[in-house]
């Protein structure tokens, strides 16, 4: 079966060596599982993933999903999932990192909204309002008319009182990663730990501008400007609502 475990091994500058150790293997299984004659079950896919510092549906070529018993295989009547666009910062492209899962399939009742778009991210806790960013799904709720189409949208829980009065905590929020990134809105930012074994930390701040090597973002409570290495910002993703229709 196809993969992407070699593309992303290679993008981390890792051996074969090296990544089996970070999982827990020997390199002649991570041969294996890159040719695809060691099956990628979900639990591979968990792994490598935390060791790679990605999304486990990076690692999927499109046209192999995950299968109802945790298996991967070819897809079975649904739709192939849509690319996912790197984010940008004014301009500058940032590592993609995180996927969306695709749109999870459920019986709807006639005339009802489908519960298919999925909520990330567990409480961290934290006066920054963090969370960890681990690729979980923790529930299905309603998807939006204004991610209606979005493959890769998502929806978070706001986390702490950072972003009061903006979001308050137990809020939902709701993401396109597709939309551009500019001065002034709203966004989830995934921030690198430096542990491959640690989930990265997730963010809800205001964007307020990029410099070469800086990102610079804005909470209310305390109000209050927070900077963060670009080399450690692994995606940012724009929150959408009202005004964004249209």
């Amino acid at each position: 079966m196809q993969n992407r475990i070699r593309e992303w091994r290679e993008r981390r500058g890792l051996t074969m060596h090296e990544l089996g150790q970070r999982v827990g293997t020997e390199a002649s299984q991570i041969n294996k599982l890159e040719k695809g004659s060691r099956r990628l079950t979900a639990e591979w896919m968990g792994r490598l993933a935390r060791a790679l510092d990605c999304a486990p549906a990076d690692l999927l070529v499109p046209d192999h999903l995950p299968t109802a018993g945790g298996e991967l295989g070819e897809t079975a009547g649904l739709p192939p999932v849509a690319p996912h666009p790197s984010p940008t910062l004014a301009g500058a492209a940032l590592p993609t990192g995180f996927v969306a899962e695709p749109a999870h399939e459920t019986a709807t009742p006639p005339g009802a909204t489908p519960r298919d778009l999925p909520v990330y991210g567990a409480a961290m806790g934290g006066d920054d309002g963090a969370f960890d960013f681990n690729g979980t799904v923790n529930e299905y709720v309603a998807r939006p008319p204004i991610l209606a189409g979005v493959a890769n949208g998502y929806a978070v829980y706001v986390q702490g009182e950072s972003m009061e009065p903006r979001y308050f905590a137990g809020e939902l929020v709701h993401v396109n990663p597709n939309r551009p990134i500019t001065p002034g809105c709203f966004v989830v930012v995934q921030i690198r730990t430096g542990d491959p074994h640690v989930p990265t930390r997730g963010l809800i701040k205001q964007f307020v501008r990029r410099t070469a090597t800086r990102l610079h973002l804005r909470q209310f409570n305390p109000r209050g400007e927070l900077e963060h290495e670009l080399g450690q910002v692994l995606s940012i993703h724009r929150i959408v609502g009202a005004s964004d229709y249209g």
